[in-house]
């Protein structure tokens, strides 16, 4: 699949952070939340928005666990914090739309 020096490690740093989307699955920035008539353009977009800048932490994360040399990967504890913060903030916009949705 890779040529020359290239890898999956080199194709997501090459990615970051503006075409994250290029190499991510597109149903990563799908939600069936946003076909419903009540979501405005506006908060979708910011949900898109959201989503992506979780989309690229994680593949930062990925990059820096991934690295070559052990000494130079993330240290796990912070990984977990990272990806937690990540969990949170998609989390909180699934509560924030739903709160919207009852309303």
């Amino acid at each position: 699949m890779f040529e020359g020096d290239m890898n999956l490690h080199n194709f997501a740093k090459t990615a970051l952070p503006d075409h994250v989307v290029d190499i991510v699955d597109s149903t990563l920035l799908s939600d069936d939340e946003d076909l419903a008539v009540h979501v405005n353009q506006r908060q979708r977009q910011a949900r898109i928005n959201s989503k992506i800048e979780c989309l690229v932490a994680m593949a930062r994360i990925g990059v820096a666990c991934s690295m070559e040399s052990p000494e130079d990967r993330m240290d796990t504890t912070n990984v977990v914090h990272q990806l937690q913060s990540i969990k949170n903030i998609l989390l909180g916009q699934r509560i924030v739309s739903n709160m919207q949705r009852d309303s």
